[in-house]
């Protein structure tokens, strides 16, 4: 059988059978934004990696090293909020092809630092080899949560509301005009839209809060795109859902950008993925309080749809009422 034939989540699947011989210390292994670890003591141990490819994550064609090694870092840190969870250690292993100089690998780790002081972690060590062509950087992350506090994607109810945090589609807007610098792009629009795909942000400060207060029944970060992340929570919790296509957050940028490239902004939104904005379920009973507890956080959270029973489908909700399949799309490294 090829990788294609069986995918990238079949294949994770297949490849994680029985690998935990100690599972009394696990208490979420493979299936997740991160493995959850229990600790003697009070909390949990998150620990999670990532490993971006030269050509397939990340060009240098428009993007700089810099660039990439912010983009490492909160591909990681994204995950450790979505499980309500704070980011603690990294280790950072990279394969520098032989055309880089010393001053590009400093300039790589210059935005591992700088995103490491933003999210408040460190880099303790990792491993360096040589790769005949491409630049392989590969960022495995701990993280800590209070016990009972790690938020799941299993945890989604019928009768849950769905939300997601910002705006979605962003970077895809961004990579559309990194892959197309001879168009005439709307300056502002397009500085937006390219620091959304070359130098995303983590929403670290807004996953501690869903947990620090048990808001969030179920929670995931938009790293393959909006339409995969809703079915995964889906598929963990054994539910349905329908999400409201008018209610999807759409920064104006984007819409604009979309226009000139002739595109549709909703397929970025719901299939474009690297936004790495959160999206969850919340029960309606919760969600005043929520929202007074979460304070200013609170204006970044956007309802978008309702959890459905068990046996329904995943569907999106036209402007008529009207509701069609959602395919899951988004990336997919073996599709």
């Amino acid at each position: 059988m090829k990788l294609s034939e069986i995918g990238e989540f079949g294949l994770i699947e297949l490849l994680g059978r029985d690998l935990n011989w100690g599972p009394d210390n696990v208490e979420m292994g493979i299936g997740d934004d991160t493995a959850v670890l229990r600790l003697p003591g009070a909390g949990y141990l998150l620990f999670t990696t990532d490993m971006m490819v030269e050509g397939i994550h990340f060009s240098l064609a428009y993007g700089t090293l810099r660039q990439v090694g912010i983009k490492a870092m909160a591909a990681n840190v994204s995950d450790i909020a979505a499980m309500g969870g704070r980011p603690t250690q990294a280790v950072v292993s990279v394969a520098l092809p032989s055309r880089l100089k010393v001053a590009d690998v400093e300039d790589l780790y210059r935005g591992l630092r700088e995103a490491s002081r933003e999210y408040g972690l460190n880099v303790v060590g990792g491993d360096t080899v040589r790769n005949p062509e491409r630049l392989i950087i590969n960022v495995a992350m701990l993280g800590d949560v209070p016990a009972g506090r790690a938020v799941y994607r299993s945890g989604a109810r019928p009768g849950d509301l769905v939300f997601v945090s910002g705006t979605v589609g962003k970077a895809a807007a961004g990579l559309q005009v990194c892959r197309q610098p001879e168009v005439n792009w709307p300056a502002g629009p397009a500085a937006f839209a390219r620091r959304a795909h070359l130098e995303p942000g983590a929403r670290l400060e807004l996953g501690l809060a869903l947990a620090a207060g048990n808001w969030a029944t179920s929670l995931n970060d938009i790293s393959d795109g909006l339409a995969s992340e809703v079915h995964e929570i889906c598929r963990a919790s054994g539910v349905g859902c329908r999400v409201r296509r008018a209610d999807l957050p759409l920064a104006p940028e984007t819409r604009e950008i979309a226009a000139r490239a002739g595109a549709d902004a909703l397929e970025w939104a719901l299939f474009g993925g690297e936004d790495f904005e959160l999206v969850g379920t919340i029960s309606p009973g919760n969600l005043a309080r929520a929202r007074q507890a979460l304070g200013v956080l609170a204006g970044d959270l956007c309802l978008i749809g309702e959890i459905l029973p068990p046996g329904e489908g995943v569907f999106l909700t036209g402007p008529d009422g009207c509701d069609t399949l959602l395919n899951p799309g988004g990336y997919n490294h073996f599709r």
